[in-house]
C-alpha cells in the first residue's frame, strides 16, 4: 500500500511539473541589450527610457532603464513610492538634498545601488560621461518636482 501512495505521488508531481514547464515559454521574458527599445524622456536634456517588466504608471511592480547623457541631472524632485537603482554603466552622481548641482554628490560606479526613499528629496545623473542605470519599484508611482536650493 505504502509503494502504491509513493507511486502516485510521484505520478502527481510529475504531472504537476510537467504542467508548469508546459507554461514556462508564458512566464519568461528574456532581453539582452539590444533588444531596449529607449524612449525620449520630454524636457529632460536628453535622458532616455526603457521599459523592461511592467510600467511605473500602472498597479504592480515594475522596472526600467534610463540613460543620462553626459552632465544632465534630473532636478530635484521626489516620489511617492519607494524606487530601488542599481547602476548599469557609467559613474551615477547621487544628490540627496535640493541643490541640483554635482557638488556633493555621491559618485556610484557601475554595480552600486541605491534606495530612493519614499518622499525622500534627492536629484540624480551624470557629472561627465553616459550613465545607465535600473529602477525598479512598485507602481503606480508619482514624482513631483521639489523647490531648488
Amino acid at each position: 500500500m505504502t509503494k502504491f501512495f509513493t507511486f502516485v505521488f510521484i505520478v502527481i508531481f510529475a504531472a504537476s511539473f510537467a504542467a508548469q514547464s508546459a507554461s514556462a515559454d508564458e512566464v519568461f521574458k528574456i532581453l539582452s541589450a539590444d533588444d531596449l527599445v529607449w524612449h525620449p524622456v520630454e524636457g529632460t536634456g536628453g535622458v532616455q527610457v526603457a521599459l523592461i517588466v511592467g510600467h511605473p504608471e500602472q498597479e504592480g511592480a515594475y522596472i526600467i532603464r534610463a540613460k543620462f547623457p553626459p552632465g544632465v541631472m534630473s532636478p530635484p524632485h521626489w516620489h511617492d513610492q519607494e524606487r530601488l537603482v542599481t547602476v548599469i554603466s557609467g559613474t551615477w552622481h547621487f544628490g540627496m538634498n535640493a541643490s541640483g548641482t554635482c557638488k556633493g554628490t555621491v559618485p556610484l560606479a557601475p554595480g552600486s545601488f541605491a534606495v530612493h526613499p519614499k518622499g525622500a528629496i534627492h536629484y540624480d545623473g551624470s557629472c561627465s560621461g553616459e550613465v545607465v542605470v535600473q529602477i525598479s519599484g512598485p507602481g503606480p508611482v508619482v514624482t513631483e518636482l521639489a523647490e531648488q536650493h
